[in-house]
């Protein structure tokens, strides 16, 4: 089996060699840029990247928006010093599979590096040719596109597959373990507050489409469920 490749953008040297360092002894193929310049030729070439977002040359937000668009785009751990939930929504909402802040663990960046690089397709998901359509919305698996109402939804990889699972149940209600067992595959180190960040971001998009706010409805104390208003 061939080893993960991972691009570790950190301008700190000190860090980056303690990533890079930990990520090799894993036995992955782990490298280090300093800036964003010198990542995005390397980003086509690797299947995750570990990005701080204050380098030298800019907001790592920009590379990780470059990232969202690429077609077989790598998956993001987002490793910062940034702390606040404000950053951690952020990060998720603009596309990032995780967030780490620092000071943190190498051994267990390395453990959710590993359970991003282990995320498939969503298990609780149709097949690939498979389309849901319901209460104005259309989520199609095989193109990855997904509209409401026609107005077709800018959604991040793991918005989408939230929104194909949930709307794929109307009116059961899912549990965020249930959620991350379909959506990402493996609950290691997964905490509550990063499903919800990627619902937030999921909701405020179809809003913005005309959705109405209770369309993904929060059950309290239990979990999420897509309300089928036809």
């Amino acid at each position: 089996m061939t080893a993960a490749r991972v691009l570790v953008v950190e301008d700190d040297a000190a860090i980056a060699d303690a990533v890079v360092y930990a990520l090799r002894r894993d036995g992955m193929q782990a490298d280090a840029a300093v800036t964003l310049a010198l990542a995005r030729p390397r980003l086509s070439s690797c299947d995750l990247v570990v990005l701080d977002l204050v380098l030298p040359d800019g907001s790592g937000y920009s590379l990780l928006a470059d990232i969202t668009r690429m077609p077989g785009a790598p998956r993001v751990l987002v490793l910062t010093s940034r702390d606040e939930e404000a950053d951690c929504v952020a990060a998720l909402e603009a596309g990032a599979d995780d967030f780490v802040p620092k000071p943190f663990s190498p051994r267990a960046l390395v453990a959710r590096v590993r359970a991003i690089l282990r995320r498939g397709a969503p298990q609780g998901a149709a097949p690939a040719e498979e389309k849901v359509a319901a209460a104005g919305l259309l989520v199609d698996a095989a193109s990855r596109r997904a509209s409401y109402c026609g107005h077709e939804l800018p959604l991040t990889r793991i918005e989408f597959d939230l929104l194909f699972v949930l709307a794929g149940a109307p009116g059961r209600v899912l549990t965020r373990d249930q959620l991350v067992e379909r959506v990402w595959g493996d609950a290691y180190a997964l905490t509550p507050r990063t499903v919800d960040s990627h619902l937030k971001g999921l909701r405020r998009k179809l809003e913005a489409a005309g959705a109405p706010d209770d369309l993904i409805e929060t059950v309290r104390a239990v979990g999420f469920r897509f309300r089928d208003a036809r």
